[in-house]
């Protein structure tokens, strides 16, 4: 059964419990659309494997200016999904596997039906291209990633402009697909786990974040490096 921790996504909290363990939206290095392993799966593992002996995120993330304008947007685009669907919609925070060994952050459950929401509100181009090409495949391990981790029957992918039309699409379970990324993600985590022993192994490392650690509990995240000083 999934496990649903109820913290606001994006604060220290959700941060803590996504350290070190493979998350949905990151599936895609795990495994490709089409079901095969990804050539990025084992620099993903390292980077997992950083994190867990770290205590902190070793992601870069970009684009933030598109993040910060998506969160302005997000209240309406909740909405108007809301209301063109006829249904009521519910914020989760990090949703687990029974075992903490993997998660995913949809944006919203829907109340009272079986599916997940994903809602995107990008820049005007690429809502173009969603509306002419539609998502593509590359989002199909993120989201049958989610149907596998949360028990969901559909995920809904919801993007929105306030200028342009909406576009929706609503992806299935593939319980043929899931099986392959259930396999891959179970080797990727007996790899992990290996590598994880030879990297302690070779020094006097401490493990500052480990799956489940944080579930339920209020703490602060340890804080990253300071950046360097810029060359003068």
């Amino acid at each position: 059964m999934p496990k649903i921790h109820n913290v606001p996504q994006g604060s220290d909290a959700w941060l803590a419990l996504r350290l070190g363990i493979p998350t949905a939206s990151n599936f895609h290095k795990i495994v490709t659309p089409t079901g095969k392993l990804s050539t990025q799966a084992r620099g993903y593992m390292f980077t997992l494997i950083a994190e867990r002996l770290l205590g902190y995120s070793v992601e870069e993330i970009g684009n933030l200016h598109w993040i910060a304008r998506g969160k302005e947007l997000e209240p309406k685009a909740i909405t108007m999904y809301e209301f063109e669907r006829d249904v009521e919609t519910e914020p989760v925070g990090f949703v687990t596997t029974d075992d903490g060994r993997m998660g995913c952050s949809p944006d919203r459950l829907i109340k009272n039906r079986p599916g997940a929401l994903e809602l995107k509100c990008p820049a005007p181009q690429t809502h173009i291209c969603y509306m002419i090409d539609g998502f593509g495949t590359d989002y199909v391990p993120q989201v049958q990633g989610q149907m596998l981790i949360g028990e969901w029957e559909w995920v809904d992918r919801y993007s929105h402009h306030p200028d342009l039309p909406p576009v929706l699409q609503r992806t299935l379970r593939d319980d043929a697909f899931i099986a392959k990324l259930r396999d891959a993600l179970d080797a990727f985590c007996e790899q992990y786990d290996r590598t994880l022993e030879k990297v302690k192994a070779r020094g006097y490392f401490e493990e500052r974040a480990k799956p489940g650690d944080y579930v339920g509990r209020e703490f602060d995240l340890p804080p990253p490096p300071p950046a360097p000083e810029p060359e003068r």
